[in-house]
């Protein structure tokens, strides 16, 4: 197990803090979460290694999605 920082400056509103509990409960290798003196940063205990944490914590945050409009995707 590891604790790594997860970025939540994206959840902003609550449809999006709720949207942020569903993915940390649904997540099997999320063991734990905690708060940290950043408000925007939670300590997460992870039971699996960096790149699974980085390709989750990518899946959670909306803002760097694939099929953002942003990037051409939904034109």
């Amino acid at each position: 197990m590891n604790i790594y920082a997860l970025d939540v400056s994206w959840a902003a509103t609550a449809d999006e803090r709720r949207s942020l509990h569903r993915e940390l409960l649904a997540c099997d290798e999320v063991r734990g979460v905690f708060l940290t003196a950043c408000d925007d940063v939670l300590a997460v205990l992870f039971a699996g290694d960096r790149r699974r944490f980085d390709d989750w914590a990518r899946e959670v945050d909306p803002t760097t999605s694939p099929l953002t409009y942003e990037q051409g995707a939904l034109t």
